[in-house]
């Protein structure tokens, strides 16, 4: 998709099941099943929609998915179809090589998984050899001090290689990433969580992460099980979701099945829902 003088791609690691009381938090069953059916385990399909931005000759990844690391145990009881992101890549002519920046919105599995590989023997090598990974501080403290509330959420060989190699930089806070494309802070759904937006004269891109992972997740109590902080994404919520609803900004959603990308709007009893992206804006 061409975003100004740039380009911004939609690219898939491919998609996972989770608990769907799980990904809807306190919204309860008799609600949320009527957006998403989940089938007879209470599951429901989570994409794992990765950006990939081109912007001032820099290449620009967001996301990796979960990669090829699983067990198949792992993958069993997830019922995971990943590690496509590379292969999709490279669909778009994009080699691993290519990629300057890796912004990761947080460091669960699911986002950072494919920033490592195992080779043919079995060691561990970082996928994006020549790219920075940049991580909220806040969030590499929760991933690497753990408690029992966290002890689960995090795999190290996700994200020690990148610290290894020296291919980390951690960040503290807001900050502009290059021109036009800044890096937020929000908290909430980790202690570090953060969403980038991609600005150009008239139009606006963002990806909010797990702040906003489907597009049935805008009413601000629609909040995940796994959200360390559930208040400061609600707070994050009340802060972005009105800027992008009055500015009409591009969203995308890392973990719908369906709508990857799409603008706020209201219907005509002023509820807002996600109009999808058909190319036209």
């Amino acid at each position: 998709m061409q975003f100004g003088n740039s380009e911004i791609y939609v690219v898939s690691d491919g998609s996972f099941k989770m608990d769907g009381g799980a990904i809807f938090g306190v919204v309860p069953k008799a609600i949320w099943s009527n957006k998403i059916t989940p089938d007879p385990q209470n599951c429901i399909n989570i994409a794992l929609n990765c950006i990939l931005i081109k912007h001032l000759n820099k290449t620009i990844l967001i996301d990796t998915g979960i990669g090829t690391k699983l067990t198949d145990n792992i993958k069993s009881r997830f019922s995971a179809n990943s590690g496509n992101l590379v292969d999709n890549l490279k669909s778009i002519n994009v080699d691993p090589s290519d990629i300057d920046y890796v912004v990761i919105t947080h460091l669960h599995f699911d986002h950072v998984g494919g920033c490592t590989a195992y080779n043919d023997d079995g060691g561990l090598y970082n996928v994006f050899p020549n790219a920075t990974h940049l991580i909220q501080k806040k969030d590499w403290d929760e991933a690497t001090i753990l408690n029992d509330r966290t002890r689960n959420a995090y795999n190290e060989q996700d994200f020690m290689p990148l610290y290894d190699k020296q291919q980390l930089e951690l960040i503290n806070g807001d900050v502009e990433l290059l021109p036009d494309l800044n890096i937020h802070l929000t908290g909430g759904h980790t202690s570090g969580h953060q969403i980038v937006r991609f600005s150009t004269q008239d139009r606006t891109f963002a990806t909010l992460g797990d702040v906003l992972p489907t597009e049935h997740h805008l009413p601000s109590n629609y909040v995940t099980s796994f959200d360390i902080n559930p208040l400061e994404t609600v707070t994050a919520k009340n802060q972005w979701l009105p800027i992008a609803e009055s500015e009409q900004w591009l969203i995308s959603f890392g973990h719908s099945e369906n709508t990857a990308l799409g603008f706020i709007t209201r219907d005509e009893q002023g509820r807002m829902y996600i109009s999808p992206y058909n190319g036209e804006k």
